[in-house]
């Protein structure tokens, strides 16, 4: 006997179908030469006998209700039903930045603060700006 696959059709499903029983997967590949995860092609024909059947009650069921599983799907297209249901998507890798050059050294924070408290001008050797908030010590220790 043959049944022609349909899109989006896993040997599995073709297993139910035909042979009534995920169980009957094993005796479909082995009867096709597949292995028992292949990607079907639409329109691939496969064979099986009816020894191979494993619950007539389930093949009758489903010929009767016209079922046709097809439970394949493209990874990408499985996680776009995922976002569009409601899952969050991974967030995106930010590029490396490389921050050696724009750094403040913390070495010499005691220096500038020390600058600071003189009123003296303070060198600055990268892009980012020291800021002092609070203006006595006491603040500035429990802050």
């Amino acid at each position: 006997m043959q049944i022609t696959v349909n899109d989006r059709q896993t040997l599995l499903d073709i297993a139910v179908i035909a042979l009534g029983s995920a169980a009957g997967v094993f005796a479909l590949a082995q009867r096709n030469g597949l292995p028992v995860t292949a990607t079907l092609a639409d329109g691939q024909t496969l064979t099986y006998e009816l020894e191979d059947v494993v619950s007539p009650a389930v093949r009758s069921a489903y010929a009767l209700r016209h079922i046709s599983p097809a439970t394949d799907i493209d990874p990408g297209e499985y996680k776009e039903l995922l976002y569009q249901t409601g899952t969050k998507r991974p967030p995106l890798p930010r590029p490396w930045i490389d921050r050696a050059d724009d750094a403040l050294v913390v070495d010499k924070l005691d220096e500038v603060l020390d600058l600071l408290d003189r009123k003296e001008p303070v060198k600055v050797e990268s892009k980012q700006q020291l800021t002092r908030i609070f203006s006595d010590p006491f603040s500035e220790v429990f802050s």
